[in-house]
């Protein structure tokens, strides 16, 4: 296939798959639309990759592949699913835990800007760069074809079709998600919503810190702040937990919560509560209300770098809040979500939480997400997700 050629400013020093618009030569065609499949090369004309490119991002190449020799085609998507599935089945046996995982994790699969999650016999695609609006149909034949069991949908987030100036509302149309589905995790099972539900509709990068928060909880009075759909917080009860309260401001996804709890029979022990985590936290400090687990897994903070210091005071704060309610010796569970934010500033943030509540934090388990969002060396960024497992001490 002859590609469209986009030149760089400057030779190749690094195996990063993103390429700043800054460093990007205009093209000599008239303008390409954004994703437009390209070769790239250096400023000496030495072969670069082939790539994803957009006119007006600061990202504007997302390489697809380094070698001269390989085609960016169906058989080129058909071998990249097929050596991601490989991993997460062959050697990392993800059925043994559940019947639901991701299948593709962007960058670190070799398929930048794409993933897609695994829920029972659904596939979710869902695409975050422009780029894939062009290659949908390759994209989906070879999902079908590796794994003939499944059904295939495309779930697209406006803000990135604002971003990347296109829609992807045809491939969604051809390709149509259900309203929901149920899938097993760690023997629990849940519902999942492709309507109104974050991310492809359910936080699977958590699977395993969920396991965790299960081992720590027997006997133990729990408190799970922003909440979502119950994960954690049915984690607990799982594992033997005295009592469960469950707290979100998002009455939608409390819906969901406990629709997931009466799923589980476990609505006598998990309790659900519509109120802000800062309110609750403070009104069960003022009361001597104590908690021997809390977990605090907030909502996504920083979407880009200029986020992070707003970001950083509000972990900060909620970090504050809900050691208040901790007891002595009680396990603290806290995260991240947000990417742009760096590890060591958030784990500086928790700490310096910590001191301000008159608290001391022995951190025991610091984890990311599962092994099926696997992170590369060329794509650090890939690591997103932060966990702290601590025990509290006076």
């Amino acid at each position: 296939m002859l590609l469209p050629v986009v030149r760089l400013k400057t030779l190749r020093n690094s195996r990063h798959p993103w390429i700043f618009r800054k460093m990007v030569r205009q093209p000599r065609q008239a303008v390409l639309p954004p994703g437009s499949l390209v070769e790239v090369r250096d400023r000496n004309g030495v072969f670069v990759g082939r790539a994803f490119y957009h006119p007006e991002n600061t990202v504007s190449l997302r390489l697809l592949t380094e070698n001269p020799v390989e085609e960016v085609n169906r058989l080129f998507f058909a071998r990249r699913f097929a050596r991601a599935r490989e991993l997460r089945e062959a050697v990392l046996d993800q059925a043994a835990i559940g019947d639901s995982w991701r299948l593709v994790h962007a960058e670190a699969d070799g398929l930048p800007g794409l993933v897609v999650d695994k829920f029972a016999d659904l596939l979710i695609i869902q695409p975050f760069v422009a780029g894939w609006a062009h290659v949908m149909d390759w994209v989906a034949e070879s999902l079908a074809e590796l794994f003939p069991g499944c059904r295939l949908a495309v779930r697209s987030d406006r803000r990135v079709e604002e971003k990347e100036g296109l829609s992807f509302a045809g491939w969604v149309a051809k390709y149509p998600p259900p309203t929901g589905t149920a899938i097993t995790e760690n023997g629990i099972r849940y519902k999942v919503d492709f309507v109104s539900g974050h991310k492809t509709g359910f936080f699977l990068d958590q699977r395993d810190n969920r396991a965790r928060v299960a081992g720590l909880s027997r006997d133990r009075n729990v408190l799970d702040l922003c909440c979502y759909t119950g994960g954690f917080a049915l984690s607990a009860w799982k594992g033997g937990a005295r009592k469960v309260e469950a707290v979100d401001l998002d009455e939608k996804v409390l819906t969901a919560a406990a629709e997931n709890s009466c799923l589980n029979q476990a609505g006598g022990r998990v309790g659900l509560i519509h109120a802000d985590a800062f309110d609750i936290c403070r009104r069960y400090r003022e009361t001597g209300r104590l908690y021997d687990l809390i977990i605090l897994d907030p909502p996504k903070f920083a979407t880009e770098i200029a986020d992070v210091e707003k970001a950083l005071k509000a972990y900060h704060d909620l970090n504050l809040a809900a050691l208040g309610v901790a007891a002595p010796g009680a396990f603290f569970v806290t995260c991240s979500c947000s990417g742009a934010v760096p590890e060591e500033r958030w784990r500086q943030t928790v700490r310096q939480a910590a001191a301000a509540a008159g608290r001391s934090l022995v951190v025991f388990h610091a984890a990311g997400a599962g092994p099926d969002h696997p992170v590369s060396s060329d794509f650090p960024q890939g690591r997103y997700l932060k966990a702290v497992f601590a025990r509290v001490d006076t």
